[in-house]
């Protein structure tokens, strides 16, 4: 698990409304960008998670799918502290210094966190820098959930999220990229079920957990390819 993954995040061949229901036709013909794996590394997640990406001159597009059997979240403000709860999350460096990235959580009440970080590669958390107060302008999400949220009798299939983040927030000098850009990049997914479970992309391979490690960010290239 120590080679780095990648994947190329394809042009999207139709307008995408973020409605978090992922009917539009791009979304399964871009595939997901690979397996998720447990943050260490070893072994694989009971509960799976898929992320598919696209973009547009406008836009880059995340779609998380989730499996889960309990699906709930208490909190419902913007940037509360969701990553102790149940969330998914994409970290973003679109510049030449990994380093300095974005952070963004979804959760299943589509609360959203934000927030651009200072880290080192290392992940050395004494270190590092969080600017909560950054929100993202123009960010859009839905959530979809097949099940019952918030109630713990019952059996809950999955919930998806849709995501809209705008290039003139997170984009190299605010534009949209270009063909064959490289950046740098994790998906990951918290999930609170008896112990715990944190999964991601690219495996940070720290025991505990700990999704801030850039060196242990993948690579998402841009195709102008449909």
């Amino acid at each position: 698990m120590s080679e780095l993954p990648s994947h190329v995040c394809r042009r999207a061949s139709e307008a995408i409304a973020i409605d978090g229901c992922l009917k539009e036709r791009v979304w399964s013909r871009v595939g997901s960008v690979g397996a998720f794996h447990l943050v260490d590394g070893v072994g694989e997640p009971q509960l799976p998670t898929e992320v598919r990406t696209c973009w547009d001159e406008r836009n880059l597009y995340l779609a998380f799918l989730a499996i889960d059997t309990d699906i709930w979240g208490k909190m419902r403000k913007r940037d509360d502290p969701i990553y102790n709860e149940e969330v998914v999350e994409a970290f973003i460096c679109s510049g030449d210094d990994v380093t300095r990235y974005y952070e963004f959580e979804f959760s299943p009440h589509n609360v959203v966190f934000d927030a651009a970080i200072e880290c080192p590669e290392s992940g050395d958390r004494r270190f590092m820098k969080a600017e909560v107060g950054w929100d993202c302008q123009g960010l859009q999400s839905a959530v979809q959930v097949v099940g019952t949220l918030d109630d713990a009798s019952d059996v809950d299939e999955r919930w998806t999220v849709e995501v809209a983040l705008p290039f003139s927030q997170i984009g190299r000098q605010g534009r949209a990229p270009e063909d064959g850009e490289r950046w740098r990049v994790n998906f990951y997914r918290i999930d609170r079920a008896g112990e715990g479970e944190f999964s991601c992309w690219s495996p940070t391979l720290a025991d505990p957990p700990n999704f801030h490690v850039p060196a242990r960010f993948g690579e998402m290239i841009f195709s102008g390819r449909h």
